[in-house]
């Protein structure tokens, strides 16, 4: 029903003391609204954090505004007790009211919600009730919001403060503006919606609307569908209409698991059903799912600055993560290259090598690359990968590869015949960089593990024999670390320093998935100086063409930043340690058991075949064994035969023997 706005009755106080129910709410937002809705000035006593900033917030929504200087300007954003003693201040409540600005309509907000404290004896709740001023209590409409609103309104009344009523930020809501109604006994004065964009025009705009239209209780308002569609069908049977899912015979394959939410190392089904992600989703989410401390920054970003284009334009969070990852990479790495998977980041590197190599004046640059590699699916990518079910239709499309006979000879990379399979591999190296190393752009190898190849493991030594040869020859090399960086292998990168080992000094290092923790898709390619400084040059014909539409995404970079302290952390290198141990001892028992063979433990990554069963990606035992393990609640993604385990460095040592027990009866059940 409509009736007159209460903000704009007679009774209404026009001088009010705007408090919250916390940081972030809106306050400043309402502020704005009431000093445009009364004409009325406005104030703030004490603002913490960067000088002057809500007055001029204020200023730009209400270019009209009559503003009063705080009283107390405090640098750090902190709550202003902790601010004024870290810089030797002393606030009082007497003193921020001592000749306060006195008018017939004044805005005044306080700092943060009504309980933050300005000393140790003193509260925003006790500066509102010394102005004798009633209260208008901003709050949100989502969720939490009854509990933290019937709080502060029992705060600000155990003080004496008088209240005016609630103002609520955010989309309809109409249930939770009738339980903070009726359980407050409060006013609700209405409902601020989302503006975009926030500006002077914005907050006219809703003044006039709220002076001039008939005034909607925000009480009788129903929470609006985003969408019109309501589905009739489940959603595995709308999936089975619409999607197409990657890697997947459509015809054959299984009903897709229904997961609603994540976290740890636990996903959860519709069904309320746990399965433990025994393979990180695809090897990206190597500190778990959720972790809050990603979640924060993408959040915390997002609220500044979500995207912006990279060509001729720069930000805090890509310089900040270049200079990071700079301080971790491996050999003379000089420059960051931003795309937006790993098969991107691959591209990037080759791209760089090629154009380098043909600016030498190599008319057709020779690349070479392992047996059995597997760089991507993007077609430069896909070139350089073993020919296989993922690119034989595509065959005639593809350039020539040099194929590198692969270290990977054996299981167990310390192991004689692997020293032996690293001999020979290096020794085809060095023939055949004597042969051809003036005419190869670059080199390429997946440091340590040949992933999606079959999970084939490999002793340093070979990384360290390529780097000698390579710099000998002045070829540069690429360190595919797209999988294995990030911790996976156990130290930050594959390819990082080891105690008592030569320097490893690839020209390039390609980075994704573990990048940024699983929460967002981001590529890196770092470049050695010398591969950037030959596309220095008077000519922009001469620079590197190449870009995407989210190079540099900002949250992106704000989530890597954020994985990337956390997988320096003495906590996530101590997990990694006991993961790999758990591998050993674990897996260890079933090989001793017979139940699987070959087993290679690389880091965090664990990997295995099933005795006696077919090789290749289309065998299929390895399937009905990771379905076997779906019934018991561990999701698997074997590489045909291959099985392995590639888990959250979070995992729970209850929740690891809770794998092995799945993989233990899976691999004793019929047909499995």
């Amino acid at each position: 029903m409509a009736v007159e706005n209460p903000l704009l009755g007679d009774p209404f106080p026009r001088s009010v003391f705007v408090t919250g129910t916390g940081t972030d709410v809106g306050k400043t937002v309402a502020c704005a609204l009431l000093c445009r809705l009364w004409e009325a000035e406005y104030w703030k006593p004490v603002q913490a954090g960067t000088a002057l900033q809500d007055m001029s917030e204020i200023v730009r929504l209400v270019p009209v505004v009559s503003v009063h200087l705080s009283r107390v300007t405090l640098d750090e954003p902190a709550s202003p007790h902790l601010a004024a003693r870290r810089e030797g201040v002393e606030i009082t409540v007497a003193d921020l009211v001592e000749n306060a600005p006195e008018g017939w309509s004044l805005v005044v907000e306080g700092a943060g919600g009504a309980l933050v404290p300005i000393n140790d004896r003193e509260s925003m709740a006790d500066l509102c009730k010394a102005l004798d001023l009633p209260a208008v209590v901003v709050a949100s409409t989502g969720l939490g919001t009854i509990h933290h609103t019937l709080s502060t309104l029992e705060a600000l009344r155990a003080r004496g403060c008088g209240i005016s009523g609630v103002l609520l930020q955010g989309d309809a809501h109409g249930e939770n503006a009738r339980q903070i109604r009726d359980r407050g006994n409060v006013a609700i004065l209405g409902r601020i919606p989302r503006m975009y964009p926030l500006d002077s025009q914005a907050v006219a705009d809703l003044a006039r609307r709220w002076a001039e239209e008939p005034w909607r209780d925000p009480c009788e308002e129903d929470t609006p569908c985003a969408l019109p569609i309501i589905p009739s069908r489940s959603l595995v049977e709308r999936d089975a209409e619409v999607v197409w899912h990657p890697y997947t015979q459509h015809q054959t394959m299984d009903a897709p698991l229904e997961i609603v939410r994540a976290y740890g190392a636990s996903l959860f089904t519709a069904q309320g059903e746990e399965v433990l992600d025994a393979v990180s989703s695809w090897w990206v989410c190597n500190h778990g799912h959720g972790h809050p401390k990603i979640a924060e920054a993408i959040s915390t970003q997002a609220r500044s600055l979500e995207q912006v284009i990279f060509a001729g334009c720069t930000h805090d969070p890509a310089v900040s993560l270049s200079e990071s990852l700079l301080a971790c990479v491996p050999g003379n790495q000089g420059r960051i290259f931003f795309s937006d998977n790993g098969s991107t980041a691959v591209e990037v590197a080759l791209k760089a090598c090629v154009q380098t190599a043909v600016r030498r004046g190599i008319r057709k640059p020779r690349i070479g690359a392992l047996a059995e590699a597997y760089h991507g699916d993007t077609f430069g990518a896909m070139a350089l990968g073993e020919r296989s079910v993922f690119s034989s239709a595509f065959e005639s499309l593809l350039f020539e590869v040099d194929r590198l006979p692969s270290p990977a000879g054996c299981w167990d990379p310390r192991s004689r015949s692997a020293e032996a399979a690293t001999e020979n591999a290096l020794e085809a190296l060095r023939g055949w960089l004597d042969r051809l190393g003036d005419e190869v752009a670059c080199v390429i190898v997946e440091p340590l593990v040949q992933g999606a190849g079959g999970m084939k493991m490999f002793p340093r030594s070979y990384l360290e024999g390529l780097d000698r040869l390579c710099q000998e020859h002045g070829v540069p090399w690429i360190a595919d670390e797209v999988f294995t960086g990030f911790g996976r292998t156990g130290p930050l990168f594959a390819t990082s320093d080891v105690p008592g080992a030569p320097s490893l000094h690839p020209s390039a290092v390609c980075m994704s998935k573990g990048l940024t923790g699983g929460f967002l898709p981001m590529g890196v390619t770092s470049f050695s100086r010398d591969i950037f400084d030959r596309f220095l040059s008077p000519s922009r014909g001469d620079a590197f063409f190449h870009g995407h539409s989210f190079t540099g995404n900002p949250l992106g970079c704000a989530a890597a930043l954020a994985s990337l302290e956390l997988s320096l952390s003495a906590e996530s290198i101590r997990s990694r340690l006991q993961l790999e141990q758990w591998h050993r001892r674990g897996l260890g028992s079933l090989e001793r058991q017979g139940l699987i063979e070959g087993l290679r433990v690389t880091g965090t990554i664990a990997a295995f075949e099933l005795p006696g069963a077919p090789r290749g990606y289309l065998a299929t035992r390895g399937q009905e064994v990771a379905k076997a393990c779906l019934d018991r609640g561990v999701l698997l993604r074997p590489l045909g035969d291959t099985l392995y385990l590639v888990p959250p460095f979070c995992l729970r040592e209850t929740q690891y023997d809770r794998i092995l027990n799945a993989l233990e009866q899976a691999l004793g059940t019929p047909g499995a």
